[in-house]
C-alpha cells in the first residue's frame, strides 16, 4: 500500500490515540484514587492502612496479571480488538459495583469498604493489560519523531478539558447529598472509560511483522532477572523508574495529610483535583515538546527535580498551601514519568521485545511500590506524614542521579535483550 493511501489511517489513528488520552484522563479525574476515592473511603470510615492498601491494589493487580497479558500481547499480530474486549469487561464490572453504592454506603459502610476493596482489586487485575497492549499499539502507529508531541498535546488538551471535570466534581460533591454524589461521580468516570474502550475498536491497526517469543507465566518470571543482568542499560532504566514510582507514594498522602492535620473540607477534593489537572496540562505540553526536542531522559530528570521540590515544600512549608504546592510538584513529577518512561523503553528496544521490556520495568517498579505503599501506612501511623515526604524526596534525588549521570553516559544505544 502506498504512503498516500496510508495517510488516512495514520491520521485516524493519531486522532483516536489523542481521544484515548482525553477520555481516559477525564475518566480518572472522576475516579482519582488520590483524591475522590480517598475522600470516599475516609467518609466510609476507612483506616489509613485501608486507604494505602486501595492505592497499592493497582500495583498488586498489575504484578499478578501482567505476565499473562504480556504473553497474549507478544503472540498476537493484531492487538486492538483483544485489548478492547479486555477493557470492556473491566469497566462494565466497575460500573456494576458503582451502582451498589446508594444501597450500602449509608447503611453498611464497613461492608462497603470490603466490597470496594474486592471490586477495586478485580478491576486492578485488568490494569496489567494496559502497558503490554497499549505501548505495542502506540509504537507501531506513531512515528518516533511525533511521539512526544502527540502524548504532550493530547495530555495537555485532556487536562485542560478536565478543568470542567474538576468544576463538576466540586459542584456535585457540594450540591448532591451523600452517597449519591460519589455514585454520580463514579458513574460518569465508568461511562467515560467505556467510551475509551470503544475508541480502540475504531483504530486501524497494521499487523506486526513478527511475533514475539512464546513465553508462559513461569518463563516470564524466570526471564526477568536474566534480562536485567544481561542488559545493563535497561537495568539502570528500571532502577530509575522504580525510584520515581517510590517518590509517587507521597501522592497517596497529601489529601489525607490535608484532612487530618489542616482539617481540609470537602472542597479540598476539587482543589487538589484542580491542581492535578492544571499541573498535568502544562507539564504534558512542555514535556512533550522537550521530549521531541531533546530526549525523554531529560524529561525524566526534570520530573525527578520536581519530586525533590515537592518533598521540600511538604516538609518545610507548614500550611495547607504548602501541601497544595507539594501536590502540584509531585503531580508534575508523575506527569514526567507517565510521559517518558515507556517512551524511553520503546526507543531503545526492538519492536518484538517491547511488550516484554515494558512489562518488566512496570512489574519491578510496581512490586516495590506496592510493598512500600503498604508499609508506608505503618510509617505514617508510627512516625509522621513528614517521614514519607522525606523518603519520597530522597528517592527523587536518586532518580535524578541515575538519569543525569548513568543513562547520559550510555548515549542513545538501542537495548537488546
Amino acid at each position: 500500500m502506498s504512503k498516500v493511501m496510508q495517510l488516512p489511517d495514520e491520521r485516524r489513528n493519531y486522532f483516536l490515540l489523542f481521544m484515548d488520552n482525553v477520555l481516559f484522563t477525564n475518566a480518572m479525574t472522576f475516579l482519582s484514587i488520590n483524591t475522590v476515592i480517598t475522600y470516599f473511603l475516609n467518609h466510609l470510615g476507612a483506616s489509613t492502612f485501608v486507604i494505602s492498601f486501595a492505592n497499592a491494589l493497582a500495583s498488586i493487580g498489575t504484578f499478578i496479571t501482567q505476565p499473562f497479558f504480556t504473553r497474549r500481547a507478544t503472540k498476537l499480530q493484531h492487538k486492538r480488538i483483544p485489548f478492547a474486549k479486555t477493557l470492556f469487561l473491566q469497566r462494565f464490572f466497575l460500573l456494576a459495583f458503582v451502582l451498589t453504592i446508594p444501597f450500602g454506603a449509608t447503611r453498611y459502610p464497613h461492608v462497603m469498604i470490603v466490597l470496594f476493596l474486592v471490586c477495586w482489586g478485580i478491576f486492578s487485575l485488568f490494569v496489567g493489560s494496559y502497558s503490554p497492549f497499549y505501548m505495542s499499539l502506540f509504537a507501531k502507529m506513531v512515528a518516533k519523531e511525533n511521539r512526544g508531541r502527540l502524548r504532550g498535546f493530547a495530555g495537555g488538551t485532556a487536562n485542560l478539558l478536565a478543568l470542567f471535570s474538576v468544576f463538576l466534581i466540586g459542584m456535585i460533591l457540594k450540591s448532591v447529598s451523600y452517597p449519591y454524589n460519589y455514585t454520580l461521580l463514579f458513574v460518569i468516570g465508568a461511562i467515560l472509560l467505556l467510551l475509551d474502550a470503544y475508541d480502540f475498536v475504531l483504530m486501524r491497526e497494521p499487523a506486526d511483522e513478527t511475533k514475539g517469543p512464546d513465553i508462559n507465566y513461569w518463563t516470564y518470571i524466570r526471564d526477568v532477572p536474566r534480562i536485567l543482568r544481561k542488559n545493563r542499560l535497561f537495568a539502570r532504566m528500571v532502577l530509575g523508574f522504580t525510584m520515581l514510582v517510590i517518590a509517587q507514594i507521597a501522592l497517596v498522602y497529601y489529601s489525607l495529610y490535608a484532612i487530618r492535620i489542616y482539617h481540609a473540607s470537602n472542597t479540598a477534593v476539587a482543589i487538589f483535583t484542580g491542581i492535578a489537572v492544571i499541573g498535568n496540562t502544562f507539564a504534558s505540553v512542555i514535556f512533550g515538546v522537550l521530549a521531541d526536542r531533546f530526549s525523554h531522559r531529560v524529561v525524566l530528570e526534570l520530573g525527578a527535580i520536581a519530586g525533590i521540590l515537592a518533598a521540600i515544600s511538604a516538609v518545610e512549608v507548614h500550611s495547607l498551601w504548602g501541601v497544595y504546592v507539594a501536590f502540584g510538584f509531585s503531580t508534575t513529577a508523575m506527569a514526567a514519568y507517565n510521559m517518558s518512561s515507556s517512551m524511553l523503553v520503546i526507543e531503545r528496544t526492538r519492536h518484538a521485545d517491547i511488550p516484554m521490556h515494558i512489562s518488566i520495568y512496570i512489574l519491578v517498579s510496581l512490586v516495590v511500590s506496592s510493598v512500600l505503599t503498604l508499609g508506608s501506612s505503618y510509617v505514617v501511623t508510627r512516625l509522621s506524614f513528614a517521614s514519607i515526604f522525606i523518603a519520597a524526596g530522597i528517592a527523587s534525588l536518586f532518580a535524578w542521579w541515575i538519569f543525569h549521570r548513568l543513562l547520559k553516559r550510555e548515549g542513545k544505544t538501542d537495548s537488546r535483550s
